[in-house]
């Protein structure tokens, strides 16, 4: 019967069909879904994809392509036995940039300009300056009306009780098939100054990115000039014990002309081919510190190892003049231009603005919201002919939002806000004491520079004249050997340290002018003074 039937479907009868089951079946088939069950788990096992074990190397699938030459010199073990990893030719491989000519001879402005274009990091940073401008027209979007364009399209198929004394079944049945285009609008009218602080609180973040963009490549500019003057320092160092060797061999040369009349001692030979020995080894020294400094330089441009790049002598360089002001004008300019000090207080500003916007959460808001749909459609009831519908309705509301309780999230969203706006402060106060620091030991590593150049160059000349008096001596036959080699130890000495003070100046003038935030561009490295 039709009332039966619907028991059926409505599950009163199906109690009663599982239980007049024979319950010997039960167990079986417990036990059958218990397998199937340990089976469909099985086929998920993906242990097999790792190592079998922490000493053993993985397994790699057969569609990979393995490269199993073991370098040269290495234990030519099993191939099974080695570590190695599947070949991907997908992989980008860097190729040198076509900009780079070898024949040319950089300038440093050249090399800054190189590295401005090809730099990562200052990227990022022009990446998360323009993520932080758009976040601004993302704040400003809520001073203008939303504008959504909804549709709503489906059938259903429902029951619902009715009187029996009217329908015998106890039910009717409806079948509908609706289409429900809406055009809504809304418009915040009133929010306490909670679009004012999230405009504001974008616009501070993205001042701060803009200066984060600009210190960046502040950064990038000292750590180009520092590579570029130390590449200078250390080739003036392998001039230096270049010039020392060939020395070392005129001295030998002597000694041995010397010894071979008569004037002269084994002694004085053999001390003379160990100096010889001892400058050829200081070439080579001096040669791998050029190799690490260019590969330093290339690091920091990031150009390929393998490039070749003829760079000007820096060692002709004008070095700075005394500063002329005191360190405490030194450090008040370095607090009002610094990018890092003014993207602090940019963030700073930024919380204050966000206590702002969380404060006005407490506070009601009223919104305006209209819309305009169409009722397109037909319903069956009881298997009726279907009946349409197609006709338009609107509707327009004015909307009073005031949060009562929320279970203390306004309040600890307002608590997050003022301790981001602590630790903010915090961030400022401890970035402007780092800034001072760094301000007075740069100041003072340039004026001690400075002091030991000027005493290099004394040094220098005097070991010169030390050098060129003590070896015509030597040769003369009315100065000893000892002397001799003596001086032109001092002298290589001297030239190294030279060399290294010259080197070091400028880079220490470049330290202090990006610690002042005067490192603005490459004319910032041009100091003014007496060549050396």
């Amino acid at each position: 019967s039709a009332r039966s039937s619907m028991r059926l479907r409505h599950g009163k009868r199906l109690p009663k069909l599982v239980g007049a089951l024979p319950r010997r079946h039960h167990p079986e088939m417990r036990r059958i879904l218990l397998v199937c069950c340990a089976l469909l788990a099985g086929c998920n096992d993906t242990l097999n994809l790792a190592p079998a074990s922490p000493d053993s190397p993985w397994q790699i699938p057969p569609p990979a392509i393995v490269d199993t030459a073991p370098p040269a010199g290495a234990d030519t073990g099993p191939a099974s036995a080695r570590f190695v990893v599947p070949l991907d030719k997908d992989l980008p491989w860097p190729e040198p940039p076509a900009n780079i000519d070898p024949n040319h001879v950089y300038s440093l402005d050249e090399l800054i300009d190189i590295a401005e274009r090809r730099d990562q990091a200052t990227r990022v940073a022009w990446e998360q300056a323009r993520q932080a401008a758009i976040n601004v027209g993302v704040a400003r979007a809520a001073y203008l009306p939303s504008l959504s364009a909804i549709a709503l399209a489906g059938y259903e198929h429902a029951a619902s009780p009715f009187p029996p004394d009217l329908v015998s079944q106890g039910f009717i049945t409806a079948n509908a098939e609706q289409f429900l285009p809406e055009l809504a609008i809304r418009y915040l009218l009133f929010g306490f100054g909670s679009r004012d602080a999230a405009v504001e609180a974008a616009k501070e973040l993205s001042f701060a990115a803009n200066v984060g963009f600009t210190g960046a490549h502040q950064t990038l500019i000292l750590n180009v000039a520092r590579a570029y003057y130390t590449v200078g320092g250390v080739d003036a160092q392998l001039r230096a014990a270049e010039e020392d060797l060939a020395s070392a061999k005129l001295l030998q040369q002597s000694a041995e002309a010397l010894a071979a009349r008569g004037l002269g001692t084994m002694v004085d030979v053999a001390l003379a081919r160990r100096g010889t020995a001892e400058a050829r080894f200081d070439v080579a020294a001096a040669t791998a510190a050029q190799h690490d400094a260019m590969d330093t330089l290339l690091a920091t441009m990031d150009l390929p190892p393998e490039t070749t790049l003829r760079i000007a002598d820096s060692a002709r360089q004008k070095l700075p003049r005394s500063t002329g002001e005191t360190v405490d004008r030194i450090m008040q300019s370095a607090l009002r231009r610094r990018p890092d000090l003014l993207a602090d207080l940019a963030r700073l500003r930024a919380t204050d603005a966000e206590i702002a916007e969380a404060r006005s959460n407490f506070y009601p808001k009223l919104s305006l919201s209209a819309n305009v749909q169409g009722n397109i459609g037909r319903i069956s009831v009881d298997g009726a002919p279907y009946e349409s519908v197609a006709q338009p309705q609107a509707g327009i509301f004015l909307r009073f939002d005031w949060p009562l309780f929320q279970g203390g999230l306004l309040r600890n969203q307002l608590f997050l806000a003022q301790s981001r706006h602590a630790a903010a402060e915090d961030e400022l106060a401890k970035g402007s004491e780092e800034a001072l620091r760094e301000v007075a030991i740069a100041y003072d590593q340039v004026e001690t520079s400075l002091s030991q150049y000027d005493a290099a160059v004394a040094l220098e000349r005097a070991a010169n004249v030390a050098a060129i008096a003590a070896d015509q001596a030597y040769v003369q036959g009315v100065g000893t050997f000892t002397d001799a080699s003596d001086a032109e130890a001092t002298l290589v000495s001297a030239r190294a340290a030279l060399a290294k003070a010259h080197s070091q100046a400028l880079i220490d003038a470049a330290s202090l002018a990006f610690a002042t935030g005067a490192l603005t561009s490459s004319e910032a490295l041009a100091p003014s003074g007496a060549s050396p």
